[in-house]
Order: C-alpha cells, then sequence, then structure tokens
C-alpha cells in the first residue's frame, strides 16, 4: 500500500509488484510492470471516484463494498467506468437513485 500509506502520489511500484505476485509473476518485464503500474492507478481513480460521490444518495453501497472487502471479496469496481455503471443502476430501499 504504497510503503503503508507514506503516500506518494504517482505510479506505486510496490502495489504493482504485489498484484502481479498474486497473479504468479515474482520477476515482471519491464512492460508487465508498467501495466500493472496503470493498472493499480486505474483502480485507485476508481475508488476515489466512489469515495467522492454523493453519500446521501449512494452511502449504503459505499458501505455494502467496503462489508465486502472485509469479508475478503474484491468487489470494488476496477475502473472509473465500471464505478458509474454501478452507480447508475443502484436502487436503493427507496427507489433507484432518490434522495431521502
Amino acid at each position: 500500500m504504497c510503503n503503508e500509506l507514506n503516500i506518494r502520489f504517482g505510479q506505486c511500484e510496490d502495489d504493482a509488484r504485489a498484484m502481479l505476485t498474486k497473479e504468479g509473476i515474482t520477476e515482471p518485464t519491464t512492460a508487465q510492470l508498467k501495466n500493472a503500474k496503470n493498472k493499480v492507478e486505474e483502480e485507485l481513480h476508481a475508488i476515489i471516484f466512489m469515495y467522492k460521490t454523493d453519500r446521501s444518495r449512494y452511502g449504503k453501497i459505499i458501505e455494502e463494498k467496503e462489508n465486502d472487502v472485509l469479508e475478503g471479496k474484491d468487489m470494488f469496481p476496477k475502473t472509473v467506468a465500471d464505478a458509474c455503471w454501478v452507480f447508475g443502476g443502484w436502487k436503493n430501499k427507496y427507489g433507484n437513485n432518490t434522495r431521502l
């Protein structure tokens, strides 16, 4: 997690290497490492996008995604486009995307 949240903006090689290791790639090529960095950055943008949305409208879905992560499920959208698709189809218990 970018050296335990000593946060740097830009691409994080440690996270990219961790992702590749999970995929079984322990000695990545330069191209694999670059692609992994881009993927990690894209996922980060999707998470930030979700957290910056209207909490009164989408707070429940964000809570559900957080709970999924705690249960070991990786259910957060991987791109901003995917996050938009999820929000666009989200139906809360009061109807489709209605304000409380």
